[in-house]
């Protein structure tokens, strides 16, 4: 006989979950206890929504799920958050909520403490949600979670008293491996494309399937377009970044062939049909690889639709296709794409020293990226300011991409550095995104990750300045977007990190270099706060049109 906590335990190994992130409560002290003593990685954070974003940026950087856990009433509605990011990123994490004991079909009462309806609220935001109601029940309902993490996140409640029943252990059923598709037809339109691209989205780094999309990118040698939630580079690859790279827009306009992976085409990227798709239009076929079988198809007309496993279908493809020479182009665009961010580094560098300009700030930020570190992005005009003034992709980068959540940032970092702890990370981020969750600095110092958070500091939510200006004029008051001094450097002290404080361009690149060695050294946070110029924040925010095409039907 086996506890239902050691069952739950047992099927997330089976589909390689072993990080669990959430706050204890009785419910939930015997898994807890029992995941630790497996070697599991543990981590309880200040609130349950940043523990479903250290969940998903586990997951991003491993391939595999995590888990997360909220108690019963307020610890699973705290969780909510993450829960609709989840769905909305299509990440893999398996929520486990409490739920009160013998209520279930109990006559309804008023007054209950700690108690609410939760299955039926939470499950339009999860693919499944179900319950363990007793112990005989956990090996259904658990196969049936865990199968669907395959297209986004999953929800299971459980009564304290269940959770610590016993019962047979359950035969786990693996899920049979889906038919690989047809590959044939896709062969065919590339053998007969003149100017074939890839389009490279957020599907490809959380699938780990980089060094697969290389292979086939170097098979058929042809450029690749980074959406703006696949901005993870693939070493040696010729890359360009949708929308924000004039050199992108021209590879574009000359495709007849368009291989879109791991991406739903969606607004972002003009669903693949508007904006700089226009020119060839007509004339240019689509194959789409993507793992959500129904997201073929709905945003534009597919030639050859490949759902499944990246990981499956891009070696089949890549051995089906004729190796074809590098696109000759290929020299001439990557020197331009050079030659276009070497000229953006150099107009922030020429901005005066202060008050800092966020342009200078993203440049000497991205510039001092170490090898082989991972980017969080988090913020609404600071990653504006990124997309355009990057120096370099990293090989990951996490970022709400189609949710545009603030606040993922920071847990988002503690969960992709816990399950990559070999490498650096960077969070850059603005002040009204890092206000969200800065709690959890006290987390990632706890957990001992070197991770170098560096805050661009303007005392307004600048996104939403800026359009006030652009909108309503510049002469009407800006209600509720302003607020009083905040020193992160301070807080970070505070929290059992180090910091600095910067208010001068020149200081950038030798403060960066110190956060970096001191966060090494000291195994925990650096937090830089930069002191930038509100103007520019709100008012030079570079891309702004691109950024507003995406909300256009």
């Amino acid at each position: 006989m086996t506890p239902v906590y050691a069952q739950i335990l047992d099927a997330c190994e089976a589909a390689g979950i072993t990080a669990l992130f959430g706050i204890p409560d009785p419910g939930f002290f015997h898994l807890f206890n029992a995941a630790e003593a497996r070697g599991w990685t543990v981590l309880a954070p200040h609130h349950e929504a940043a523990g479903g974003f250290m969940a998903e940026g586990w997951a991003r950087l491993t391939g595999r799920p995590a888990l997360c856990v909220g108690s019963l009433g307020p610890g699973i509605a705290n969780a909510a958050p993450a829960m609709i990011h989840a769905m909305a990123e299509r990440s893999p994490v398996l929520f486990l909520g409490g739920r009160r004991a013998g209520l279930a079909d109990a006559p309804t009462r008023r007054g209950r403490f700690q108690h609410g309806e939760q299955r039926t609220l939470y499950a339009p935001a999860v693919v499944y949600a179900g319950a363990i109601e007793a112990a005989e029940q956990a090996g259904a309902v658990l196969d049936q979670a865990l199968a669907a993490l395959a297209n986004g996140p999953a929800y299971v409640e459980i009564p304290g008293d269940v959770m610590l029943a016993a019962s047979a252990a359950p035969v786990l059923a693996a899920p049979p491996a889906p038919p690989l598709p047809d590959v044939a037809q896709a062969a065919a339109l590339i053998a007969a494309a003149r100017a074939p691209m890839i389009l490279a989205g957020h599907g490809v780094h959380t699938a780990r399937a980089g060094g697969l999309l290389a292979d086939l990118a170097r098979r058929i040698g042809c450029p690749v377009v980074q959406t703006p939630g696949g901005a993870a580079a693939v070493e040696g690859l010729a890359s360009f970044p949708y929308g924000f790279s004039p050199v992108a827009r021209a590879i574009i306009a000359q495709s007849d062939l368009v291989v879109a992976i791991g991406t739903e085409i969606g607004e972002q990227v003009h669903f693949g049909q508007r904006r700089h798709w226009k020119t060839g239009d007509a004339e240019r076929r689509w194959i789409h690889i993507e793992r959500d079988a129904a997201s073929i198809g709905a945003n534009r007309p597919i030639d050859a639709p490949l759902p499944g496993d990246l990981r499956a279908i891009l070696p089949v493809l890549t051995a089906a296709c004729a190796p074809r020479g590098a696109d000759p182009a290929l020299p001439g665009w990557s020197a331009a794409e050079a030659e276009h961010r070497a000229a953006q580094a150099a107009a922030a560098r020429a901005y005066p020293d202060t008050p800092v300009h966020p342009a200078r700030l993203v440049v000497e930020a991205t510039a001092a990226l170490p090898a082989d570190a991972i980017l969080i992005r988090d913020g609404g005009a600071s990653v504006l300011f990124q997309f355009a003034y990057a120096q370099q992709a990293p090989r990951d980068v996490l970022w709400s991409q189609n949710y545009g959540h603030l606040g993922t940032g920071l847990p988002m970092a503690v969960g992709a550095m816990l399950g990559a702890p070999d490498r650096p990370a960077l969070l850059l981020t603005g002040d009204s995104a890092m206000l969200f969750h800065v709690a959890e600095l006290e987390t990632t110092a706890r957990a001992g990750l070197p991770l170098v958070c560096v805050v661009a500091v303007d005392r307004q939510w600048g996104l939403e300045v800026g359009m006030a200006r652009r909108l309503i004029g510049a002469d009407t008051p800006e209600t509720g977007t302003h607020w009083g001094a905040v020193r992160f450097d301070v807080l970070a002290r505070g929290f059992g990190c180090d910091g600095a404080f910067v208010e001068s361009g020149a200081d950038l690149a030798p403060m960066l270099a110190q956060g970096f060695a001191t966060a090494r050294a000291n195994r925990r946070p650096f937090v830089l706060h930069v002191a930038v110029d509100p103007r520019a924040n709100a008012e030079d925010m570079p891309g702004l049109s691109e950024f507003a095409s995406w909300f256009q039907p």
